[in-house]
């Protein structure tokens, strides 16, 4: 398999997508909620979602789909299959605030990421990696930062809801690294935030409750940067979203030390 000539493909097809979304961007437009008052939709995810799923069943016709607005195409006997979430920060894009991302990644039977693209449609940084070939944004290799100090570093999270009892979840946590630290964000897109990290532009990020289209393309950016991914034990993330810790690998054992105290 050519996963260069994969991430190649995967690139002119999120670059499709872009544009779509900015059709939709200033738009007026409706939107629709799914789970929950908080999990929404607008038109915007539903016709991004189709650009990418009709290219990708042209481009790799034996590879399964997951898309966040459209459940899955071909995944019972598909040896590879696609995770994609049209917009990832819909909240942020439904208000027209430009940090939102699109993802896509190429995993095989065993949820381990191969290929992982993501853009940003408003700023058109497009972040790539495939599996022992590195990490790019916009062509040019990037690698985590070298942040050594807790004290130092600019960590991000987010807050997942919990349906059956509308509450927000880690707070605690959140709150806990807040004196630790330089600063501390909630950007509200998962795969760019973790872009983010892979760039250096972040030390490090941690969540909860994601789903594998949120987090599998952010995941291997990270990894081919240079960073580390696990889940809240120090062990193998949970591609299926559960628990993430990402960091630049310097920092790493201390956000477990504060996750775990306050998890």
């Amino acid at each position: 398999m050519n996963l260069q000539a994969i991430r190649g493909t995967a690139t002119g097809i999120i670059q499709q997508a872009a544009a779509e979304v900015m059709l939709h961007y200033d738009r007026p437009r409706e939107e629709q909620t799914k789970s929950s008052v908080y999990d929404i939709v607008t038109e915007g995810d539903k016709a991004t979602e189709r650009l990418i799923v009709a290219a990708l069943r042209e481009a790799f016709p034996d590879h399964g789909i997951y898309g966040e607005e459209g459940g899955g195409i071909n995944t019972e006997n598909a040896e590879y299959c696609w995770y994609i979430d049209p917009i990832d920060g819909t909240s942020n894009f439904a208000s027209r605030i430009p940090f939102f991302s699109i993802s896509m990644a190429l995993a095989d039977r065993d949820l381990n990421p191969l290929v992982g693209v993501v853009i940003n449609p408003i700023s058109r940084a497009l972040f790539s990696a495939a599996v022992g070939h590195g990490a790019t944004r916009n062509g040019v290799p990037i690698q985590v930062s070298q942040t050594g100090k807790l004290e130092n570093a600019i960590l991000c999270s987010g807050f997942p809801y919990v349906v059956e009892t509308k509450k927000r979840i880690n707070v605690d946590t959140f709150m806990a690294f807040l004196p630790q630290v330089r600063d501390l964000g909630r950007f509200g897109s998962a795969a760019l935030e973790l872009s983010y990290v892979a760039w250096g532009r972040l030390d490090g990020y941690w969540e909860l409750r994601l789903n594998p289209w949120d987090c599998m393309a952010g995941i291997l950016l990270v990894r081919e940067a240079g960073g580390r991914v696990t889940d809240y034990s120090g062990g193998e993330a949970g591609l299926d979203g559960s628990q993430i810790v990402a960091s630049n690998g310097l920092l790493h054992e201390e956000m477990l030390r504060v996750i775990n105290e306050n998890g």
